[in-house]
């Protein structure tokens, strides 16, 4: 009599902000693949099964599921980070659940949503693709100073500057065109007004509403996230309005299955949609402060739904009311030489996580995009003063020894 094999999931990205889904389908009982491009992501040590794949690598991911789909007992596909287009791909490919891979590739297109939210008459700012300087002229008669200059289908804000002259639209037309595979840029109205990190699951027709995170910004001209606050200290109306636009705006691309996760802007004219992804937030916010501040497990609910199991809504039910933050350090630019004080940091109550990919020996490069951050300090507290207050402690307490340029 042969034993049942353990059904397997495919998460798709192995770094560190991975390493909470990689233990969530642990707990599940699965048995764990995960890929990434790095043979030395830090989520290998926790799979059972390191496979060495860029995760946009689209055709080797397909290759990759197809030739061990028996052998594995292959069952769900699992976005670790921004690659829906990679999921949807294998997911098709293999008949497991997900989304049709035109609604994928819209979610990973800032052109082509863009263009669908607008059609549809969704509230976003005005955007339009280009490839030259000329044709950015054009768009930049029509929308004015400031705009933003984006990537088309990156993450992290690679390749975003926000430009106020025609001066500097050069460099951010260099930089969004090498991080866009399209060769091209965006070039879309910037718009004031306080952001927001919206995370939402669909499923039976029914969207979801996980959680909401106010997002600090800090950089510019490049746009940084340089903290989240999970939950949004917006009152229950307003982030009504916006989660009716998120709910309209996934319905625009034809997401009706599993994560829709929003960048949203909320102006002084009401809330604006700026992106959406079909996947769960990064930025360890559906990985530590959404479940930190509320109890709530977005992680394992969707993992479930890629299993072809029913959502369990007590997943996304409040069981705790806190505050948590997610800040980042920004040391000057160098060679660290050393790092004081992270174990008494890690030690301050309300300190649930300190997350570091740099050590002494590494450099700190200029911070022109999320990618370049390297040190997160995350905390949970009874309220957003306490909460960060906590964070001002650990600033205070972690010294980077810093080889400055000279």
């Amino acid at each position: 009599m042969t034993m049942q094999k353990k059904e397997a999931i495919l998460i798709i990205s192995a770094g560190i902000m991975q390493i909470p889904a990689i233990k969530t389908a642990k707990s599940l009982g699965l048995y764990v693949v995960a890929t990434d491009r790095n043979p030395q992501a830090e989520g290998f040590a926790f799979c059972d099964e390191a496979v060495v794949i860029d995760s946009k690598d689209i055709a080797g991911h397909v290759k990759f599921a197809q030739d061990n789909q028996q052998r594995l007992n292959l069952k769900a596909v699992f976005a670790g980070s921004d690659i829906a287009v990679t999921v949807a791909a294998v997911t098709n490919a293999l008949g497991l659940p997900g989304i049709p891979m035109d609604v994928a590739q819209r979610s990973n297109n800032k052109v082509l949503m863009k263009q669908r939210w607008i059609e549809d008459g969704i509230p976003t700012p005005y955007g339009a693709e280009v490839s030259s300087e000329e044709e950015a002229l054009k768009i930049l008669e029509k929308i004015g100073f400031p705009a933003i200059v984006k990537a088309v289908d990156n993450a992290a804000s690679r390749g975003s500057m926000k430009i106020d002259s025609v001066s500097q639209l050069a460099l951010a037309l260099h930089n969004a065109k090498q991080a866009s595979k399209t060769g091209t840029a965006i070039i879309e109205q910037y718009v004031i007004g306080t952001e927001q990190s919206v995370e939402t699951i669909i499923w039976n027709n029914k969207h979801y509403h996980v959680g909401m995170a106010d997002r600090e910004f800090g950089f510019h001209p490049y746009h940084i996230e340089t903290a989240h606050v999970d939950p949004s200290v917006l009152d229950e109306t307003r982030q009504q309005q916006i989660y009716d636009v998120v709910d309209a705006a996934a319905r625009s691309l034809g997401i009706t299955f599993g994560p829709a996760k929003a960048d949203m802007i909320l102006t002084a004219q009401g809330p604006m949609i700026l992106e959406m992804t079909a996947r769960l937030s990064g930025g360890f916010h559906s990985q530590y402060t959404t479940p930190l501040s509320s109890g709530k497990n977005p992680i394992k609910a969707v993992m479930e739904l890629a299993l072809n199991r029913p959502l369990d809504e007590k997943l996304l039910q409040d069981s705790v009311h806190k505050t948590a933050v997610c800040s980042g350090l920004f040391p000057p630019k160098g060679k660290i030489k050393a790092i004081h004080g992270l174990e008494k940091a890690r030690s301050i109550p309300g300190v649930a996580e300190i997350i570091l990919t740099r050590k002494a020996g590494d450099y700190i490069t200029d911070f022109i995009d999320n990618g370049c951050r390297f040190c997160w300090v995350i905390t949970v507290a009874a309220n957003v003063e306490e909460a960060k207050a906590i964070v001002a402690e650990v600033a205070n307490t972690i010294h980077f020894d810093i080889a400055q340029d000279t």
